[in-house]
């Protein structure tokens, strides 16, 4: 199981927040924002034995202590849905809640709740099953048709005959939902030990720490599945373990073998003896046989040899995070090897698994970001597995995938983090198919659009030459700035995409593109399909002007086109290409020689 949605009350900087979840989650946004703190959220509903401290409490909730993270789930396994069928809603997802609040001591206290469908009707609640376990209360009702006629009435009896009545009358029925007033699954933290497990890799990590040889540690957990399964099939492996086993019987005392027994065992044990004889006792050393795992906690080392071998903590600090990455692809990996389930049974932990990974570009050179995102992706999209990711890079953003994306921001604290996500199809519909295509090919001619998220305004333009001259002119005006972003969106015809991705995302946007006006007399050397294709150019105008939503972009129209704008003669461009030409053009001009329309652009893109 996945996923499908957080709600997040009064933790941390969060006042109130929900996200959406795909597969793979990414959350962009500045720092100090509250992205890890979602991160640590969902560990907190997702592990039970968590709790919050006084400073986890957001300091604008109000006077009442109580934190809580609603987590929506979907895409069980038949494993799954049998352990949670009690809370399954009709589309097979299910949703819980966990609490942290103060009791009457002051100590924090925290429960789970599972929200449940259930009748209208008081008597149908699984609240009153113990109020119901009488003849004089069950008599009354409907109940009593679906309980024995005679003898003591129970609880199990009420509950059954509940379950019955509304299989029957399902249709009949009004149904709400609501969350349990009793603990989810039944006692405290079981229900939370059935869930995923949860796996944090912090921006900041000691390898030393996740290597470790323990069941708390990712290695450790590889380590101990490979230990299991050389046990169940490795010969020289059991063979070992016999071994020892015989070993161990030896050095102890027995009755069946006295004669056996090493005589070193039976000195000390006399010897030992001897000198507690005044206390009228006798000595017997007994070895306990040590489980085989414990010998691999006691003395196993993780060493890299890359032309010398050292102890993997002792490398860089990218291997090092590329060690932790690449123990946690073996183990996805190593579960999706077990393809054979075993039988469903009542109540079971989850194999499904969540990975929250923040900054995984820290220390990585830019193809081995490329390469990692890559990795990160293929877990994804895994059955039962999910990566949520903090970044801080655009190679981990794959527009193409962009309900995946999550901008988290904080305009001040007494609001919180927001989120801001795109959970709609942005190219619905028949008419959009070209439009989508072409949004696919400019991955191709722009690889690094994605900057656009991480940008305060970002700048859509038609083609390279602005997005060269656009800083330079900005840089000798003396207004710069390194938060704005500047975006070749290929061609003028894609712009009407960019636009629909800044609309979705609520980016602040600046359009800039040409006029391209039709000249009052077509020249005689244009043929049909010229025309068409400059009378489509010029309409664009419109198109752009209303899809801009003038809450958060504008537009910018430079008259005519680019070229004639600048002073720049055509001769130049056709010899030097128009972005060279451009800078040449611009290089030896001093600020008041830039054309005044240019100017105002340049000036309005970077306020």
């Amino acid at each position: 199981m996945r996923i499908q949605k957080v709600k997040i009350r009064n933790y941390r900087s969060i006042c109130s927040l929900e996200v959406l979840c795909e597969p793979e989650v990414i959350l962009l946004g500045p720092n100090n924002h509250g992205k890890s703190n979602i991160l640590s959220a969902i560990e907190f509903a997702l592990t039970p034995s968590a709790k919050p401290q006084d400073e986890d409490l957001n300091a604008f909730c109000g006077e009442d202590y109580e934190i809580w993270v609603e987590l929506t789930f979907h895409e069980l396994s038949e494993q799954e849905k049998n352990t949670f069928k009690k809370y399954l809603r009709n589309d097979g997802t299910f949703l819980i809640r966990k609490t942290a609040k103060k009791s009457q001591e002051g100590k924090i206290e925290t429960e789970y709740r599972g929200s449940m469908l259930e009748p209208e009707q008081s008597w149908l609640k699984e609240s009153e099953i113990r109020n119901l376990a009488s003849r004089d209360a069950i008599n009354p009702i409907p109940l009593r048709e679906y309980v024995p006629a005679a003898g003591r009435i129970t609880q199990d009896m009420v509950k059954t005959a509940q379950s019955q009545y509304i299989e029957e009358h399902r249709a009949e029925l009004i149904f709400h939902e609501n969350l349990t007033t009793t603990n989810f699954l039944g006692p405290k933290n079981i229900g939370g030990g059935s869930l995923p497990d949860f796996y944090i890799i912090p921006a900041v990590r000691d390898l030393s720490d996740e290597t470790r040889i323990k069941n708390t540690t990712m290695f450790g957990k590889l380590l101990g599945r490979t230990i299991q399964e050389m046990a169940e099939r490795d010969p020289q492996y059991q063979q070992l373990c016999n071994g020892i086993e015989q070993l161990v019987k030896r050095l102890n005392r027995s009755d069946a073998d006295p004669q056996n027994r090493p005589t070193q065992m039976v000195d000390l044990e006399t010897r030992l003896s001897e000198e507690l004889r005044d206390w009228g006792v006798s000595v017997e050393i007994e070895v306990i046989p040590p489980e085989i795992e414990k010998i691999f906690e006691l003395g196993t080392n993780l060493s890299l040899d890359d032309g010398v071998k050292t102890l993997a903590e002792q490398k860089g600090h990218g291997l090092q995070r590329a060690v932790i990455f690449a123990i946690f692809r073996a183990w996805a990996k190593t579960l999706r090897s077990n393809t054979q389930p075993d039988a469903a049974v009542p109540r079971a932990s989850s194999d499904s698994l969540i990975f929250a990974i923040e900054e995984p570009e820290l220390f990585l050179h830019p193809q081995a970001q490329r390469k990692m995102a890559q990795a990160l992706q293929e877990i994804a999209v895994t059955p039962q597995h999910q990566v949520l990711i903090c970044s801080h890079s655009s190679h981990f953003v794959d527009l193409e995938k962009y309900r995946s994306i999550c901008i988290i921001s904080k305009e001040n604290p007494r609001d919180g983090t927001s989120v801001r996500q795109c959970s709609k199809d942005l190219f619905e519909g028949t008419t959009h198919q070209d439009r989508k295509k072409k949004f696919h090919a400019a991955h191709w001619i722009n690889p690094d659009r994605g900057e656009m998220f991480f940008a305060k305004k970002v700048v859509f333009v038609e083609g390279e030459t602005e997005k060269v001259i656009f800083p330079f002119l900005a840089d000798k005006m003396g207004c710069f700035k390194h938060d704005v972003s500047i975006i070749d969106c290929g061609s003028k015809h894609n712009l009407p995409m960019y636009i629909a991705i800044a609309n979705a995302f609520n980016l602040k946007h600046v359009v800039v593109h040409d006029e391209d006006p039709l000249p009052s007399t077509i020249p005689p050397d244009w043929n049909p399909d010229k025309i068409r294709e400059k009378t489509k150019t010029f309409e664009l105008n419109h198109e752009i002007a209303t899809q801009i939503n003038p809450d958060f972009g504008i537009a910018l129209v430079i008259t005519k086109d680019f070229e004639q704008a600048a002073g720049i003669s055509l001769n130049q461009v056709d010899k030097k290409g128009k972005a060279l030409a451009a800078v040449d053009f611009f290089g030896t001009k001093g600020v008041d020689e830039i054309p005044i329309e240019l100017k105002s652009i340049v000036t309005e893109i970077y306020s």
